[in-house]
This record gives C-alpha cells, sequence and structure tokens, in this order.
C-alpha cells in the first residue's frame, strides 16, 4: 500500500499498530466494494421487478382483450358456419320476391364483411396476448436472475460484516467506550438538535456561517427513490430531511468518510445512526432495523452501516436522511451526485 493510504489508515484508526491500521483500510475498501455490488444488484433487482409487473399487467389486459373479441366474434360463428355449408340454401331458405333476396344478399355481405373484421380482431388479440405473456414469462426470468446476483452478493458482504464486528469487539478499548457513553447521553435527548449538541464538544455560541452547500461527494447511501424532499410538508412543520423507498431489506452505507457517533435506538426514530463527517457536517440515518457499525467506529464512505427492515403490506420501507452542520439541517441533496455519475 502506497504510503498516502497507509498514513490515512493511521489518522482513520487511532490507537491501532501500522499493520493493523494498514489491515483495516484494506477490509474497510473492501466492505465498500462488497456494500456498492449489493446495493448495485439491489437496483436491478428493482427495474426487474418494475419491468415485471409492467408485463404482467400488459399480459393480463390483452388476455382480457382477447377474450373480448373471441366473445364478439362467438355469435357469428353458427351463420358463418351455414353460410360456408350451405351458401345458395340459406339464402333461398325463405323464398320471396326478388327485391327481398336482394336485400338479403345485401345483408349477408355486410354480416360477412363484419365476421371478417371480428375474425382479424380476434387474431391480433390472439397475437397481443401471446406476445404479452411471453415478454411476461422473459421479465419473470430476468427477475429470478436478479434475486440470485443480489443472494450472492449478501453472501459475500454478510461474511465481511461478521468479521469486522468481531474485530471491532476484540480491539474495543477506552475510545470506544468513551464514544458510547457520549452516545448513551445523547440517547437521553428530547429531538435530534439536542442530541446532536451532546455529541459534539462545546462551540461558540454563534456557529460559522453555513457555506452554499458541499460539493457532490457520493451515491445515495441506499439504492431507492425520494419519496419526501427536503422542505416538503410533514407531521409537525417542514421536512427537515429526505425519505427514501427502497427494497425490502435493502443495505445502507455511510454518505461520508468519518466517525459513527451514535447508533442505536432514538425516541420514535427506530433505529438511528449519525456520523460526523467533519467540518461541522452530520448525517442521521433513521428507520433502520440493523446496525452494522457502533459509536466510535470510523467509517468510508460507501461503507455498510446498517440494514433497512422488512416492511409489513406493500409499502416500501424508508431511510430517513438529515444533513446538520452546527445542528440546523440543510438539504442533504447537495451532497450527491447521480448513481450513474459516480466515479
Amino acid at each position: 500500500m502506497p504510503r498516502r493510504a497507509a498514513l490515512l489508515a493511521l489518522c482513520l484508526l487511532p490507537g491501532l499498530a501500522f499493520g493493523q491500521a494498514e489491515e483495516e483500510q484494506r477490509l474497510a475498501e473492501e466492505r465498500v466494494a462488497l456494500a456498492r455490488q449489493v446495493q448495485g444488484a439491489e437496483a436491478r433487482l428493482a427495474a426487474a421487478e418494475a419491468r415485471g409487473q409492467a408485463a404482467s399487467d400488459a399480459a393480463t389486459a390483452a388476455q382480457a382483450r382477447r377474450e373480448a373479441a373471441a366473445a364478439a366474434f362467438a355469435p357469428l360463428v353458427p351463420v358463418l358456419l351455414r353460410l360456408s355449408a350451405w351458401p345458395a340454401e340459406t339464402i333461398l331458405a325463405a323464398p320471396g320476391p326478388s327485391e327481398e333476396a336482394l336485400q338479403g344478399l345485401g345483408i349477408l355481405q355486410g354480416l360477412a364483411r363484419r365476421s371478417l373484421q371480428r375474425a382479424e380482431a380476434l387474431r391480433l388479440a390472439e397475437l397481443s396476448a401471446t406476445e404479452a405473456v411471453a415478454l411476461a414469462a422473459r421479465e419473470a426470468a430476468a427477475q429470478r436472475q436478479a434475486e440470485a446476483v443480489l443472494l450472492a452478493a449478501i453472501a459475500a458482504l454478510e461474511p465481511a460484516l461478521a468479521s469486522a464486528r468481531e474485530r471491532r469487539a476484540r480491539i474495543a478499548g477506552a475510545a470506544a467506550e468513551a464514544a458510547q457513553r457520549a452516545a448513551t447521553l445523547a440517547a437521553q435527548a428530547r429531538d435530534l438538535p439536542g442530541a446532536l449538541a451532546r455529541l459534539r464538544p462545546a462551540e461558540a455560541a454563534r456557529p460559522p456561517p453555513l457555506p452554499e452547500g458541499p460539493a457532490p461527494r457520493a451515491v445515495l447511501p441506499v439504492a431507492g427513490r425520494i419519496t419526501r424532499g427536503f422542505g416538503a410538508p410533514a407531521e409537525g412543520g417542514p421536512s427537515q430531511g429526505i425519505s427514501l423507498a427502497a427494497a425490502p431489506a435493502a443495505r445502507v452505507t455511510s454518505p461520508c468518510a468519518g466517525r459513527v457517533v451514535f447508533a442505536g435506538p432514538f425516541r420514535s426514530f427506530g433505529l438511528l445512526l449519525i456520523v460526523d463527517c467533519g467540518d461541522g457536517y452530520h448525517f442521521v440515518l433513521a428507520g433502520l432495523d440493523r446496525l452494522d457499525s457502533g459509536p466510535g467506529q470510523q467509517v468510508l464512505a460507501g461503507e455498510p452501516v446498517g440494514q433497512l427492515p422488512r416492511p409489513v403490506g406493500r409499502a416500501p420501507p424508508l431511510l430517513y436522511l438529515e444533513l446538520r452542520r452546527q445542528t440546523q439541517p440543510i438539504d442533504p441533496r447537495a451532497w450527491f451526485v447521480e448513481p450513474g455519475a459516480a466515479g
């Protein structure tokens, strides 16, 4: 490992021997790469599920059109069969004046044209339904393949997380204990600003002015879509963060490199994690079902820190995300780049 990276490892992991810090840096980068694979697989599975649902709906609609076309054509079948078997007898079944015979012939010709139109409509409906069913089958197969890829990525990530937990338990010392005491104190706060105030050292009464916004640094911490933006109406007033809907049990990663200063239950937020990103910035991630990091842990941007729950019913789980500077909420979207633009 280059000297610069080794020095970075030492800065991120104070108190560890050189070799230990170097190894921890390497393993952290490995977890970042594995988490990126899992989140990519989650995004592809979500897209496959959406396409599969659309294809299934299209197949259902095509089959309904086919049934309607068949129902419209069915009353004409007996007449067409009789005409094809006994055309003259059908026309002359009721002898009468020539004018009536000509009129009847015209009616039969119109019936024949209508029958041909409905037969063509039935043929097209049959073809459309067959193609739609085939597409739905292909999308179902693609979804199963995406599920298999996701399971393989999870199977690679989980041992890395378990190993990290074991190592942290072995090397935990006074710094981790101090971080846990600070987190315990923060958990007693009445709200998030109060918790952050207890987690950060005392600062000047008047914080420095906020910048226009941080430069884009990372992709969103979960593979999902924003369902509520910053400042949108919410219970208790405008939202001070953003909400992202994601897949059940989706993996959540750290939005920045920094130190976990809180990890645990907090008020109505469920399991909550706070990352100190430096320069007065703190990310708050709430709605987690599992935590993969604890107070005092140094994390890299993109390193897995938790997991969302499996929802009850059809509603997807939500990750609530806040970005605060000196306890003041700011729109976190300026922090992120589009997934496809991340380098």
